[in-house]
């Protein structure tokens, strides 16, 4: 007899019309320069990721800028808990908001449009400083921690972006790999760490000591409830799944496959079904049991 499991999991794609908002402010952030290697920037009013063929405004080149932002979701966390019940939510998707400015007056900067990768890092052991670039310290973190700070087995790439080489605001949609978004959702400290790409790029953006407040970097988060299947039934060679916390206008997914650990984009999409109200609703797949495959057969509840 045919042994039907239900993965009592869902995987959010996107977000949906029940998502709610959060803007997290960031907690402290600072850039770093191989010019200047053991010096703090903490209190520069000012972040900048810079590559090494960069120049400033006199064609002068000032070295590799990085920067580390780092987010506390404590509020976050707070916030969905209270609008969708405690944990019965998930991230729908996060954007890093900056104010880039084009052509900074001050020479230390360089200029330059190009690519840039964000990453979540998984340390976030580093003290922002507080002193600007007219009277850069050691009493926060520098150029020379990069070594003890960054690690390729645990951080992850959020994403590579382009900067616009001019003044305004710039939205970049991070990508949700399972490490950020549980870093995320565990209403803490999460850290990010911006480095250049293309070797000219001089992106100079606000940090959260300017002036403005508005203009300082902060992650947009969506939040949205966390669907989920509660029932499975067998009908023939159709499987019917009973499901929670639907979207209205959502559309929802039903993936098949006879082996939890393979990739998701292995499995196999057996129905689609788009919500006209959201709350509990079922989804049922027409002639998705397999009767003649061995062992088990797993189904999954995908939403977009």
């Amino acid at each position: 007899m045919k042994l039907l499991l239900t993965f009592l999991a869902s995987i959010v794609v996107a977000g949906s019309s029940r998502a709610a908002f959060f803007t997290n402010s960031a907690s402290a952030d600072s850039f770093v320069r191989s010019n200047a290697p053991t010096s703090n920037y903490g209190g520069a009013g000012a972040l900048s990721v810079s590559g090494f063929n960069s120049v400033n405004g006199s064609g002068v080149t000032n070295g590799v800028f990085d920067s580390f932002i780092r987010f506390n979701t404590a509020l976050m966390v707070t916030n969905f808990n209270s609008l969708f019940g405690s944990n019965n939510w998930v991230i729908g998707g996060v954007k890093l908001r900056v104010t880039e400015l084009g052509t900074p007056a001050n020479t230390l900067f360089n200029r330059g449009k190009g690519a840039f990768e964000i990453r979540w890092i998984a340390n976030d052991n580093w003290i922002e400083g507080t002193n600007p670039p007219t009277a850069p310290t050691t009493n926060g973190i520098a150029y020379n921690d990069e070594p003890a700070l960054l690690n390729g087995a645990t951080d992850a790439s959020l994403g590579t972006f382009t900067n616009a080489g001019a003044d305004g605001t710039l939205s970049f949609p991070l990508a949700l790999p399972a490490a950020f978004t549980g870093d995320l959702k565990a209403g803490g400290d999460v850290g990010i760490f911006l480095t250049a790409i293309d070797p000219g790029i001089g992106f100079t953006f606000d940090s959260r000591s300017f002036g403005t407040t508005n203009a300082r970097p902060f992650l947009e988060i969506s939040g949205m409830p966390q669907p989920g299947i509660v029932a499975i039934s067998l009908s023939g060679a159709n499987v019917t799944l009973s499901a929670t916390n639907g979207a209205a206008d959502g559309t929802y997914y039903v993936l098949t496959g006879t082996n939890l650990a393979q990739p998701l984009n292995q499995w196999q999409p057996v129905t689609t079904n788009m919500l006209t109200v959201g709350g509990n609703f079922s989804i049922t797949a027409t002639n998705a049991a397999n009767a003649s495959a061995l062992g088990q057969q797993f189904f999954i509840l995908q939403t977009q």
